[in-house]
């Protein structure tokens, strides 16, 4: 052996007992492979590429709907992709819950997420307390929805808010013809002592006659059923009364009256004869008013339809026909010393806040009541409504009730204001009453009178 292979020999020889292999440690440090990362120039020039997205990597659903920017090659696709039970891989998005069918499968969102796979977010831009959600009448919320939804007698139309009358005689609708309508509802507020209410456009308010007399006003809520204020029903006998729709005239029998006698009479349960507070009662009636142009219900509204989309109204309208009626409970010292009109009669008047009228007539209102009028102004002669009467607010086409004329300030002074009950506190109670039988009074009943007088003095008046 030459002395340079002897050489080379004992240079390799320690080497002949090593491991042939290295450990893994080390190989996967010379052999390692980055995994690709969506990066890079080149990275986006291959976007949507199939292998990339799905067959290197598990993709979700979202992956695949880039890769072939189509959804129905995308559920081919994804079906065929995670086998037989598509909810395997939860295509669903935004803790969205998958269920599934045969050969198919649903997301079923949580609130706030909606689309096929719960990919977007829920936003409602109509929301109720934006324009009453572009309902016609009542809109109602749901976590992040509303629908809208209509008065009784009405049904919704097929754009979601429009509310489609379904009887001849929809409540709050005027009837009569439109020729006639033009002329009227056109108020002038100079006209201080309120503006005839031309034949047929208060068509809800009724006349309560006790013992042939005409005694208070009231209003329409259904065939069966007429609103009024129980103060109204004091010392007198359900048998007295009767009810009269269609009165305009009270010197003129015209045709249009219906005189129905009272069956029975439903007062709240908590009304104070001394207070005047929850002045509301109901009557029932021995026959149906026959509905006609002259004779239509008022709607009821849903509370909080009323308490956001009525009250934001800035003028209602009282009717009544003043002191030719005998029930009112007039301010102490008040007087008429002119005979009133025999025709019926309305006046715009603006609701006020709670606040502004205890600090302008010194009366402290409860809960149930408001005011509206004026305070400011001349003598607002023989304007002032019937207790029991309607005061209404319109909304877009259709008339609400909002109150029941209660008592207050008489016409003969100086300004004008009446305190009303709030019709929205009554409003369970009024469905409650009119489809059961329940606190019915018999008609050998009677109330005690509501003094007035003793009442403002209970309730610290400031004088008028």
């Amino acid at each position: 052996m030459s002395p340079s292979a002897s050489f080379f020999f004992l240079l390799v020889l320690p080497w002949v007992g090593a491991d042939v292999f290295m450990s893994s440690s080390r190989a996967h440090m010379l052999l390692h492979r980055s995994r690709r990362a969506n990066s890079g120039y080149l990275e986006e020039l291959k976007q949507g590429n199939l292998e990339r997205e799905c067959m290197e990597e598990m993709c979700n659903h979202e992956e695949a709907r880039e890769v072939f920017e189509d959804d129905i090659k995308t559920e081919a696709f994804w079906t065929s992709y995670i086998g037989s039970h598509p909810c395997d891989a939860n295509p669903c998005l935004n803790n969205g819950s998958c269920i599934y069918f045969e050969k198919m499968y649903l997301c079923q969102c949580l609130d706030g997420f909606e689309g096929k796979h719960c990919q977007e977010a829920f936003k409602d831009t109509l929301q109720c307390r934006y324009l009453n959600g572009g309902c016609e009448h009542f809109c109602e919320a749901k976590g992040h929805q509303h629908k809208c939804e209509c008065a009784e007698g009405y049904t919704l139309g097929n754009d979601g808010k429009k509310c489609n009358p379904q009887v001849q005689y929809p409540c709050g609708k005027i009837a009569v013809s439109e020729l006639t309508k033009h002329q009227t509802d056109r108020p002038d507020l100079r006209i201080v002592a309120g503006d005839q209410c031309l034949k047929g456009h208060c068509p809800w308010q009724v006349l309560l006659e006790h013992k042939g007399k005409s005694l208070c006003g009231g209003a329409i809520i259904n065939t069966e059923w007429v609103i009024t204020a129980a103060h109204c029903l004091s010392n007198r006998n359900v048998k007295d009364l009767k009810v009269v729709a269609g009165e305009h005239n009270l010197d003129l029998e015209e045709g249009s009256e219906q005189r129905i006698p009272v069956k029975q009479a439903v007062t709240h349960e908590h009304y104070n004869v001394t207070t005047g507070d929850s002045d509301i009662a109901l009557l029932r009636l021995e026959s149906p008013i026959t509905l006609s142009p002259y004779a239509v219900p008022v709607c009821l509204p849903h509370r909080k339809f009323s308490e956001t989309e009525l009250s934001a109204v800035r003028f209602s309208t009282v009717s009544g026909w003043g002191s030719r009626t005998e029930g009112g409970n007039m301010w102490p010292g008040a007087s008429s010393s002119t005979l009133a009109s025999p025709i019926l009669r309305k006046l715009l008047v603006p609701v006020l806040s709670s606040e502004e009228c205890a600090l302008k007539s010194g009366i402290n209102l409860t809960s149930n009541m408001f005011c509206a009028g004026y305070f400011e102004g001349s003598s607002q002669g023989a304007c002032r409504g019937d207790d029991g009467s309607p005061l209404v607010t319109q909304y877009k086409d259709t008339v609400f009730l909002t109150g029941l004329v209660g008592w207050g300030r008489g016409c003969a002074h100086p300004g004008y204001y009446e305190i009303f009950t709030k019709v929205s506190n009554f409003l369970d109670w009024l469905k409650e009453k009119m489809n059961t039988n329940t606190g019915i009074l018999q008609q050998n009943e009677e109330f005690p009178m509501f003094d007035l007088e003793h009442a403002l003095e209970r309730r610290s008046v400031l004088g008028a």
